[in-house]
Order: structure tokens, then sequence, then C-alpha cells
């Protein structure tokens, strides 16, 4: 007989003092591991753990209830998280809460630190791609931005998705508090460095983050003339396509964003002042191992200044959809809809069987 994947990673779970401890055996191909939770066998995660280690304990459940527990493994010496380094998940192993659920600890910030709730929709791939070199946004911004391309839910996006099956994460980043000076995209907020691009270099199993494309620019409204040009010199317009477009950031500009979280206001109707929320880029070089502390300095003289929680909640398109998501937008947002489908977002999520999600931006009194 041929052991179950669940059996082979020995997979199991344990209820111990109001959260569930889940482990399995470390695996030598692997150095990360992703644990889902869904409703039952065949449903879609809502909640996803992910970790170095041989073990999790999640203390966000609500009490007395079934949840169908798996996991996956990502292959050793892979360049991210994303696509094409993944292998499948196990089978499901069904672990019980107990009665006695707990609160869930409160997420904290230092007095150097600060809380940042992001979402962001995979590309190239319908499972969690995670934030290393990858774009993410506020809620409102992320919401009225898929309200360009949710008209047709079945069609296949730029990123080889549809909405209907596009999975949409949330999660909760600590970052460093920064002052960084002299940045362009941001609207004049100091406390992040100028946004990037990301993943637009056709290799998502390694994604790069490069200068504030054309396109991005004309979104954030920021002039994009001073600094994009075709090959021949031309401005870059609609027609000039993103291959054919070439922006250029300073040295210093790059060097910061290769740091810090970059950030971009986010207006999205271009022929409006409507304000949406942000966007935000995430370097990988610089995002903190679990076990780092935001903002520690590394032998190499660098300083890693951002760093996931390891939970992260999880919504598909047709769950959205489901809940109120409006698909009449086409090539301009009503700002009434982009708060209508942002309200979808927030009762997608909401309706995991989990106790609240939170990402408040609370201040330790350890520092």
């Amino acid at each position: 007989m041929v052991p179950t994947a669940a059996a082979v990673f020995g997979l199991t779970c344990q209820w111990n003092q109001g959260a569930m401890n889940i482990s399995w055996t470390p695996q030598s191909s692997s150095d990360y591991y992703e644990v889902q939770l869904a409703v039952n066998a065949t449903a879609d995660p809502f909640v996803v753990h992910s970790t170095a280690g041989d073990s999790v304990v999640v203390d966000s459940l609500l009490p007395s209830r079934k949840y169908y527990v798996t996991m996956r493994t990502h292959a050793a010496d892979t360049p991210s998280l994303g696509p094409g380094t993944w292998g499948q998940p196990a089978d499901r192993v069904v672990c019980e809460s107990g009665a006695d659920a707990a609160p869930q600890r409160t997420k904290y910030a230092r007095a150097d630190t600060k809380l940042l709730e992001v979402m962001r929709e995979s590309e190239y791939t319908y499972e969690v791609d995670y934030l290393m070199n990858h774009n993410s946004g506020t809620i409102e911004a992320d919401a009225a931005f898929a309200s360009l391309g949710a008209g047709k839910p079945d069609k296949k996006s730029p990123w080889n998705i549809t909405f209907y099956n596009a999975t949409f994460t949330l999660y909760c980043v600590e970052m460093l508090k920064v002052d960084v000076p002299d940045t362009f995209s941001t609207g004049g907020n100091t406390s992040y460095s100028d946004y990037m691009s990301c993943n637009d270099n056709h290799n998502a199993t390694d994604p790069q983050c490069m200068c504030d494309n054309w396109i991005d620019r004309v979104i954030s409204k920021v002039d994009p003339d001073t600094a994009c040009h075709d090959h021949g010199g031309n401005k870059c317009s609609f027609h000039t396509g993103m291959g054919n477009c070439t922006c250029t950031c300073s040295q210093e500009s790059l060097d910061n964003s290769n740091k810090y979280i970059g950030m971009m206001p986010v207006y999205m109707d271009f022929t409006s002042d409507s304000y949406y929320g942000q966007w935000f880029s995430h370097p990988k070089a610089t995002e903190c191992d679990e076990d780092e502390e935001v903002g520690a300095a590394r032998q190499d003289g660098s300083v890693c200044t951002w760093k996931r929680h390891r939970e992260a909640r999880i919504v598909k398109g047709w769950q959205v959809l489901q809940n109120g998501f409006n698909t009449s937008s086409s090539t301009t947002i009503d700002p009434a809809l982009a708060k209508q489908n942002a309200d979808a977002f927030r009762k997608s999520f909401a309706d995991a069987p989990m106790q609240p999600w939170g990402c408040e931006d609370t201040v330790s009194v350890l520092v």
C-alpha cells in the first residue's frame, strides 16, 4: 500500500492550551513549509501559516470546529516563494479545535516599527505567491484595480489567471520606521521609499523589481514624461507597449527602494483625482527571516527592514463575487463602486471560520 502524502510528511495536529499545534517531519529537500486550513476535504484554503521550522501554532481558530489541514513544501535553493518552487499539497487531515479556544495573540509593533496590512493578488499561479520582490496594496487600492479586469471573470488576465479563480491574500507586515528624503512616487510621504514595479521580468519563479514603470506612474499621477521614453527617445503612451518603454530612476532612489518598502498613491481613474489607497513594493534582500527582529543588522552589514507575520488569510475571486463584487466597470472606476468592491473583499475575509483578523498598529511597551 502506497503511503499518503500526509503520512510521508508525518503531518499531525494536537489541541493544547486553546490553540492548534500542527507539526510534521522536516524534508531534506525542503527549506520552507506552508500549512493550509480549509472547511472540508475539497474546499479552497482560507488561511495559511508559513515557516522554516517543523511546526506552527494556530491560535486564531474558533472553538469546537473541524478543520481540514494540509501542507506543501518549498524546494530548497529556489529563488522565491512563487510559482515553480513548491510541491503539491499533502492529503488533508482532520483536526478539531477544543471548546477552550483562547483569544489570538495581538500583533504588536515596537516604538521603531509599525504594522501594515496589505493584500496581494497572486500572479501566474492560483496559489499564494508571497511578498518578496512583489507588489501589494491596501484593500481599497487593489479592489479598485481588480474592478478594471473583472468584467469577464472567466477571461485570463495578462498574469495568466482568471478573476474567478484568482487568489487574494491578506498579510500583516511589520516594517521599520524610516525617513526617506527626496522621493518622487510617494506623494511626499517620507515613511516609504519610491515604489518599484515588480514581477515584470517574464520569470515568475525569480521575480525582480525595477524602476517604477510608465503605467504605474500614470496611476499614481506622477508625470512619466520626465523619466520614461520609448526606444526612439519619444514619450511613451498607452499605445507604446510596456516592452518598448523604459523609465529611469536615480541610483539613490533605487538603493533606497531595494532597502525599504516602497509606496505609491493609487488614483486609477486617469481623468479624475479620486484617491483609492496605496500600492507597495517589497524588496527581497531586506525581508527579515522569521527569527530576525525588524531592524536587525546582519553580518554582511545589511539591515532587514520588513517582515511578514506567519498567518495570512485567503479568499478566491468567486467568493468575492458571491459577496457583492460589482463587475460592471470597464476603463474607469466610480468611487462608490470601488468602495462596494473593497467591502466585498473585507466581507469575504471575515467569512472565514476564524477569530477576527487584526493588523492594528499597536505599540508594545517592550522595545
